[in-house]
């Protein structure tokens, strides 16, 4: 079930000397995999962040009573400037 997850083409980084590449996964090393997977985790990881910054945003703006099209960050930093 979860090779239909899995990318015709993998988007390989530069490690060391190797220039970046796209390898077909049908071809691809096992260390190409393994860095391809790593740059992935990465960008995962960095997506996350972002979704928890926006989520802390988010929750801020609600403890001021923002709702729909009120300012989501001015509202934040009132929630911020509020509990000095």
């Amino acid at each position: 079930m979860w090779l239909h997850d899995v990318p015709d083409i993998l988007n390989v980084p530069a490690v060391g000397d190797a220039p970046a590449a796209y390898v077909p996964t049908e071809e691809a090393t096992l260390d190409e995999v393994a860095f391809a997977e790593v740059a992935v985790a990465r960008q995962a990881s960095a997506l996350n962040r972002v979704s928890a910054a926006l989520n802390e945003i988010i929750k801020l703006a609600r403890r001021q009573g923002a709702h729909g099209y009120d300012n989501a960050v001015a509202a934040a930093l009132r929630e911020l400037e509020s509990g000095k």
